[in-house]
């Protein structure tokens, strides 16, 4: 029975031997750095078209223009 416990931690450690490769892997690295860029650029994007629209609603809303009728 320890004969297959140390199989299964050789696995383990093969495992993650090759998990900090890939995780080091330059190209890997590159990557990770682009979307972590693009998804900095995407919340930004989304932060500009929110104060748009606020400021487009604000410019376009009928209580802005005073003609909302009050009864």
């Amino acid at each position: 029975m320890s004969r297959l416990n140390l199989d299964h931690l050789a696995l383990a450690a093969a495992r993650i031997h090759a998990a900090d490769e890939v995780r080091r892997d330059p190209a890997v690295v590159k990557a990770a750095k682009r979307f972590a860029e693009d998804g900095a650029q995407a919340l930004r994007s989304g932060g500009a078209l929110a104060r748009e629209a606020q400021s487009s609603w604000r410019r376009h809303s009928p209580l802005a223009k005073g003609t909302g009728t009050d009864e």
